[in-house]
This record gives C-alpha cells, sequence and structure tokens, in this order.
C-alpha cells in the first residue's frame, strides 16, 4: 500500500498544534540550554553568573543542557518527520523553522517571565 501524500495545508493544520503541544514538555530543556548558554556567556567574560550555578558546577549543566536538547531535538524532529515529509510541495526551511521557534519560544518566554 503507498504512503499516502499530504497537501501542505494539511502538514501545517497538523504541525502548529502538535508543536505548541510539544513546547509544554520541552521547556526544561530550554531551560538548561539557557543556564548554559548562561554559563558559556559568563566564561567569555559576556555578562555575570550566577553564584549557585557555579558553585555547583558549570560543566555539570552545560552537559545537562546539550544532552537534553539533543534528546528533545530527536524527539520534536522524529515527531514532525512522520508527517512532513509526505508533503512534496511544502517549503520545508520555513516549515522546520516555524516548527523550531513554536517548539523553543514558548519555553524562553516562561523562564524569562517566571
Amino acid at each position: 500500500m503507498p504512503r499516502r501524500r499530504l497537501r501542505p495545508h494539511q502538514v501545517w493544520l497538523i504541525g502548529v498544534p502538535l508543536n505548541l503541544l510539544l513546547a509544554i514538555p520541552c521547556a526544561y530543556p530550554v531551560a538548561f540550554a539557557m543556564l548554559g548558554a548562561q554559563v558559556l556567556g559568563w566564561e567569555l567574560g559576556w555578562g555575570t553568573a550566577d553564584p549557585t550555578v557555579v558553585d555547583d558546577g558549570a560543566g555539570f549543566a552545560i552537559g545537562l543542557g546539550l544532552v537534553s536538547m539533543v534528546f528533545a531535538g530527536l524527539v520534536v524532529f522524529g515527531l514532525n518527520a512522520l508527517f512532513a515529509f509526505r508533503a512534496p510541495q511544502l517549503k520545508a526551511g520555513r516549515y522546520w523553522l516555524v516548527a523550531a521557534l513554536l517548539v523553543v519560544v514558548p519555553g524562553v518566554l516562561y523562564w524569562t517571565n517566571r
């Protein structure tokens, strides 16, 4: 049985709510990545670091952020790939950019306004 082809608007109708729902569990990997970026910025001399993070070990924060972002990225990519590759007319660059923003931006907004 051949795979079903989707139209681009069908992919958008599935992808936008899916990625907004994926933003909920991806809030913690985004937080760890933000913490890792803060520590790297401090190491490069671009700002001040939180003393608690430095005392507990900056390498742990960076490593945890990297591992959690890679895992979350693989999950998000895998779920989007289930239907995004079935639409040959889909402008893939625009779709993947919007999908990434829909997952990351709510987490960044949540942690910066908390």
